[in-house]
């Protein structure tokens, strides 16, 4: 692992990659537009492409693992190890999830009751609020209020929060090598296992899920691989997920194809992508971009809020009427629709992070002073 010192150094890069994981997910919800174009048109290559931006989750999960990781071994023996690393991804996270899921819940209006009426909660309301919606999602096969549909991986996040400072202190760096590679492996075979008994909603399962956070993890604990090898990683992913588009005929999350094979794909170039950003490489300007790297900064309230900004868009276009949109409809083809829409809605939602970030979410931020991360 490389030392303390030289983490700063790598910090613009890693907000690079959190940039490009975010922007995946933003072109993805951009086909959130799908009412207003023609039904052909999700069955596009483009439309096949832009729907395997689920693949930036993982993205997040290798960032995740590595982070996460990193601080907790660098904490470890040191005072006040569970305190600070819990106070500090609480003061990070809570707030402005619990501001927004409290809104959606409880404050906008929702489809179907009468502005006003009284809404007792319900289960899906309990599991968003504690934190398990991932499993009432795979084992109800509930819906859920529109903007709240992404919230299942942060559910991810922080069960593995909860179950993994502990083991990092209670076994050696050594041992952490040999449990991510367990770790690793038994993610990947329980979710074939279970395709192969007909459940098909493993995607949203934490134990399905953890691959890609203890990959990041995995590397995290051991010397930055070569950049040949992050190349080749990041190239098999990229290549791995086009197949599984064409080849496998669906990009859609939900399909067993990518349940089975896209997210192996996606593993390798979640961990591609980290290697290459702790290199020297050639792909440096681009992870330091200064707006990729500002989404990167800005992205935890860009996903958690990006759906609500797609949900006011889609409200907008409603508004405009019909004769309007046959207006823009014939001025625009349906791919230019769909990326001008796509690109107010990356706009928008980094406005709204930014605005986020100073107004509220700094304020918070300013108290993990009181909580010294590991050194």
């Amino acid at each position: 692992m490389a030392s303390p010192a030289r983490e700063p150094e790598r910090i613009a890069a890693l907000d690079g990659v959190r940039g490009v994981a975010i922007l995946l997910v933003l072109v993805m919800h951009g086909l959130y537009i799908g009412p207003f174009v023609e039904h052909a048109f999700l069955l596009s290559s483009y439309a096949r492409v832009a729907c395997l931006g689920w693949c930036g989750v993982d993205v997040f999960f290798v960032l995740s693992g590595f982070l996460i990781t990193g601080i907790l071994v660098r904490s470890k023996g040191g005072p006040g190890y569970f305190r600070n690393f819990y106070a500090r991804r609480t003061l990070r996270i809570f707030p402005l999830y619990y501001l927004v899921v409290a809104l959606v819940l409880f404050v906008l209006p929702r489809p179907g009751l009468a502005p006003g009426a009284d809404v007792l909660p319900t289960s899906g309301d309990v599991a968003h609020l504690l934190y398990y919606q991932n499993w009432w999602f795979a084992l109800e096969r509930a819906d859920v209020a529109f903007p709240l549909k992404i919230t299942w991986s942060l559910a991810i996040e922080e069960q593995f929060y909860l179950l993994w400072p502990a083991l990092v202190a209670l076994v050696s760096t050594r041992a952490l090598r040999a449990v991510c590679v367990a770790v690793i492996l038994a993610a990947i075979a329980l979710r074939f296992w279970l395709l192969d008994q007909g459940f098909v909603n493993t995607h949203f399962l934490t134990p399905c899920r953890l691959d890609a956070l203890a990959l990041g993890a995995l590397l995290a604990v051991t010397p930055s691989p070569r950049a040949w090898l992050g190349y080749a990683a990041t190239a098999a992913g990229v290549v791995g997920l086009l197949t599984t588009a064409f080849v496998g005929g669906e990009s859609i999350p939900e399909s067993v194809v990518q349940q089975r094979w896209g997210l192996l794909a996606a593993l390798s170039l979640g961990g591609g992508l980290l290697i290459l950003a702790r290199q020297p490489t050639a792909l440096q300007p681009l992870f330091r971009f200064s707006p990729l790297r500002s989404l990167g900064k800005y992205s935890y309230c860009i996903y958690l809020t990006h759906m609500l900004v797609i949900e006011a868009l889609v409200a907008c276009l409603r508004a405009l009427g019909p004769q309007r949109l046959a207006a823009l409809s014939q001025t625009l083809s349906t791919l230019g629709v769909v990326i001008a829409f796509t690109l107010a809605a990356i706009c928008c939602s980094w406005l709204l992070a930014f605005v986020s970030y100073h107004a509220f979410e700094r304020w918070f931020l300013g108290l993990k002073r009181h909580f010294p991360a590991g050194q």
